[in-house]
């Protein structure tokens, strides 16, 4: 293991930062493939690195903020890529991944993507460079586009789920666990969470993903005719009835039925569906004669089924038929992180094929949609960016391209927690105060925050209550408090 000595400029094109020598290890094997183990250091610690460096070097740390932090520092600047290594994605947060972005790492490198890690000279490094315009996300970020790669576990189906959360993680690795065997499966979250994808994903990666999954949205008919798409009628069964129709049970033979919206299913209908689950076989309406069939059954519901079982408006008997294994989705606001994954996937989706002019997402837009409840979770979240890439008309989205409704309801708490206080005060002036709900916040934190205003201001209340978006009155009082608390 190569040592890095103290010196002006050194030879060395990769150095390894990091304490954990198995870390060391998996990246320098990865390495070795492309470029010859004298060429590679190893440090404990930033304070061994040399004091300037060649063009084409690497630094590769572990996710250490001091670490990259200091790295900032180092000069020149463009003659170094910096890339982070983080052994499981899923335990990033929002915060980790904004921290990531401010400091322009260029790629990140972890479990599913180190054996294609190799050595490459560059032209122009992306790292350190000022943001594209101001341009918070960019459209070719590397990092992003490393935390939203295609996951290994789905492969090759065609199918991606979008977010490095560990709710994510969980259920893709439940999906794979569950999709080869033949049980009913239950998938329930709110509307725009994602469950017919899931339902796909199971069937792709199921026996059966070879013939085409059969879709039915149980909301969408009414009683009646819900039952003769199910399963089909005989000619005459009723008027108009001209002749046979095969129904979805039919045409999902050897294949899975997704089953959408079934809360919204009459009891009678659950019923008969209870019987063809059971007996694995149909009777088409007008028909005497029952049909064998070998479906699969996926159900999705927005809705409490148990709720609805206490009113009796679902049956018990049915809902432990269709819920042998059950799949939760989580709203999107209560798995943040994935929100930034999905923003940077949209921007670049409809910035390549919608609006290329479109290169990036400002701070305060990001800060903006980041915030927001997202009641509609992806696919709200999914339309919004399309709207604001196609009526982009600047090349870069902004808080003006916002629309009110969305400003409204972002959460300035969320916001300012996940900013550095000092840079954030610093950065804005008198003219343009940071705003900041203080009434939410304990008292504890209030305090640092104003202090930390106070100081920056100068000690004039006046400034620093802009800063802080308040009266000077009301700073003046608050700062009595504090003092009258302290003695």
């Amino acid at each position: 293991m190569n040592n890095i000595s103290q010196t002006e400029k050194n030879e060395y094109l990769v150095y390894i930062l990091s304490e954990q020598k198995k870390t060391s290890e998996i990246i320098k094997k990865a390495l070795s493939r492309t470029l010859p183990e004298d060429k590679i250091a190893v440090s404990a610690g930033f304070k061994n690195l040399p004091r300037s460096f060649n063009s084409n070097t690497y630094i590769i740390t572990e996710y250490d903020e001091n670490y990259i932090k200091e790295i900032s520092s180092i000069k020149p600047k463009r003659n170094v890529k910096l890339y982070v290594y983080i052994e499981n994605l899923n335990k990033l947060n929002e915060r980790d991944v904004i921290f990531l972005i401010k400091h322009n790492i260029d790629h990140v490198i972890h479990s599913g993507n180190i054996e294609k890690l190799a050595y490459e000279s560059f032209i122009d490094a992306k790292i350190f460079k000022k943001k594209r315009y101001n341009a918070f996300i960019d459209k070719e970020s590397t990092l992003l586009e490393d935390l939203s790669a295609e996951n290994e576990d789905v492969k090759d189906t065609g199918i991606n789920i979008y977010g490095i959360s560990e709710h994510i993680a969980e259920v893709v690795k439940k999906i794979c666990r569950i999709a080869p065997s033949e049980s009913s499966v239950l998938i329930t979250g709110e509307s725009g969470t994602g469950k017919e994808l899931i339902a796909r994903l199971i069937h792709d990666k199921s026996k059966r993903g070879g013939h085409p999954m059969v879709s039915v949205n149980c909301g969408a008919f009414p009683e009646g005719l819900l039952e003769s798409e199910l399963f089909g009628y005989k000619k005459g069964a009723f008027t108009g009835a001209f002749t046979d129709k095969l129904g979805r049970f039919d045409l999902a033979d050897k294949s899975t039925l997704f089953l959408d919206e079934i809360g919204d299913m009459s009891p009678s209908i659950q019923v008969k569906l209870l019987r063809v689950i059971q007996e694995r076989e149909i009777e088409p309406v007008g028909s005497v004669k029952t049909k064998k069939i070998d479906v699969r059954i996926i159900s999705a519901t927005n809705k409490n089924l148990e709720e609805l079982i206490a009113k009796n408006l679902f049956r018990e008997d049915f809902y432990y038929r269709i819920n042998v294994i059950p799949v939760h989705l989580l709203p999107l606001r209560e798995r943040k992180v994935d929100i930034i994954i999905l923003i940077y996937y949209f921007l670049k989706k409809f910035g390549d094929y919608q609006n290329e002019s479109v290169y990036g997402i400002s701070e305060d837009a990001f800060y903006m949609l980041l915030n927001y409840p997202w009641t509609g979770n992806v696919r709200e979240l999914e339309n919004l960016m399309e709207m604001l890439v196609v009526l982009n008309e600047g090349g870069l989205i902004t808080e003006k391209d916002i629309p009110d409704k969305y400003l409204k309801k972002s959460n300035n708490i969320i916001y300012s927690e996940n900013l550095n206080i000092d840079e954030k005060l610093t950065m804005r002036s008198a003219e343009e105060p940071f705003q900041i709900n203080l009434k939410e916040k304990m008292e504890a934190a209030e305090r640092e925050i104003i202090e930390k205003a106070m100081k920056i201001s100068g000690g004039v209340k006046e400034k620093a209550a802009k800063m802080l978006g308040l009266n000077r009155t009301t700073l003046i009082e608050k700062l009595k408090k504090y003092e009258k608390n302290k003695k």
